[in-house]
């Protein structure tokens, strides 16, 4: 594999390698030395800004994750080995600049190193990054039952938890809880009245949780749902707030099919069996739902009845719902940004700051104020989500036209003259 990794990595970019091939690349990429490890980063890196315009990031994904893993596997083994001469991969990239804005492209695995050349200790180390930086968020949840208990999904050992109308509930690994199967037909567990649930996740927090009737939900930071133990017979009905990634599972009772409705901030979807996003974060100037795949129905709510103005989107389109207002449009969505969270990255197109700042401030756990007049530069590109929000600041700063300064999670934000 030595003399065979170029070739391998120039048709992993251009998507045309095996899986083979793939598989054989993973097994020798594991056993190399940090060394070799960075020299194939390079490589590739150097590949990619050949060729940065046919690059797209899902292709990538994979490959990305694993070398990700086993880079910061072999830093933290540096770390704690040598003191005095710290290595830290805090982000890869690959950096691109236009006149018109700051353009942000993180495609491939490019890298950027913080190297400190003098003896500081793991405390020192500690302090510095507490008071300067933040870490990403990672698996936070909490999950309320019906009499109003409370577990913390963080501290909960993999296993059965509780119990709910005859459901069990397990926390089956880090970050993932499944409700037990409810049986259909003549069988069907009752839909005990008042047996509701509710899982939220703080700022820095994202979950993912398996309901009763098999449909898959993944939760944002600052996100919530509320749902029922056990789905009755005439609707699956559920509320949330935030952002959330549904995959909805089909599900019949008595021959007959169950409707899925999500209720969210002045708006109500009904869902046949589809893949679909909702961003309806409070400071949010619009509701977002974007589909993308199946069909879904969009209506408004209006003094808690469900108005008679409905869309019905199609895979590719996104619908835009002011909060009071009952008019809702229909666009072209971009799915790949809509989903990027739910995917382990941010990806930002034409974005401007604030927006910026408002997806990081909720992943991070930040406060966020701005300093004089807002900068005006957009940002294009992708983010991993597994990255020290310092790392993120100095790539956006390496766009021009802001400037960030940090200190116990709070982020001032400068545009620069």
């Amino acid at each position: 594999m030595e003399e065979n990794y170029y070739p391998f990595l120039e048709k992993y970019a251009e998507n045309r390698h095996t899986e083979e091939e793939h598989q054989a690349f993973l097994i020798w990429f594991n056993a190399i030395s940090p060394g070799e490890a960075r020299k194939v980063m390079d490589r590739y890196q150097l590949l990619l800004n050949n060729n940065t315009e046919s690059v797209i990031f899902d292709n990538h994904a994979d490959l990305i994750g694993k070398i990700e893993a086993r880079i910061d596997q072999l830093d933290a083994d540096e770390i704690l080995d040598n003191e005095e001469e710290i290595k830290v991969v805090s982000i890869w990239w690959n950096f691109r600049r236009f006149a018109a804005a700051a353009v942000l492209v993180l495609m491939g695995i490019g890298s950027y190193y913080v190297v400190l050349h003098k003896s500081v200790s793991k405390t020192e180390i500690a302090s510095e990054v507490v008071s300067t930086d933040a870490a990403p968020g990672g698996n936070k949840a909490m999950l309320t039952l019906s009499d109003g208990s409370v577990i913390n999904l963080n501290e909960a050992v993999d296993g059965q938890i509780a119990s709910q109308s005859g459901i069990k509930i397990n926390k089956v690994t880090d970050g993932q809880l499944v409700y037990g199967k409810q049986k259909t037909g003549e069988h069907q567990v009752p839909n005990k009245s008042g047996i509701y649930n509710q899982i939220t996740t703080p700022k820095a927090g994202q979950y993912q949780i398996s309901l009763s009737d098999g449909t898959k939900v993944w939760l944002n930071s600052l996100s919530s749902i509320r749902f029922p133990a056990v789905f009755s017979a005439e609707e699956r009905k559920v509320e949330i707030t935030g952002e959330v990634y549904f995959e909805v599972a089909s599900m019949s009772l008595n021959n007959k099919r169950v409707p899925f409705r999500v209720v969210s901030n002045n708006q109500m979807i009904e869902v046949i069996g589809t893949h679909f996003n909702v961003n309806s974060y409070r400071d949010e100037s619009v509701v977002k739902t974007t589909l993308l795949e199946g069909s879904v129905k969009v209506s408004t709510i209006a003094n808690g009845k469900v108005s008679l103005e409905t869309v019905r989107l199609k895979p590719g389109e996104q619908s835009i719902v002011k909060p009071k207002q009952a008019a809702i449009s229909v666009e072209k969505a971009d799915t790949e940004s809509a989903v990027a969270w739910q995917k382990g990255y941010f990806k930002f197109k034409d974005t401007d700051i604030q927006e910026v700042m408002r997806q990081l401030s909720r992943w991070y756990d930040l406060d966020v104020v701005y300093s004089g007049p807002l900068p005006q530069d957009q940002f294009t590109g992708y983010v991993s989500k597994k990255v020290a929000i310092s790392s993120v600041l100095n790539i956006l700063e390496e766009g021009g036209g802001v400037k960030f300064t940090i200190k116990n999670k709070k982020v001032e934000v400068t545009a620069l003259e």
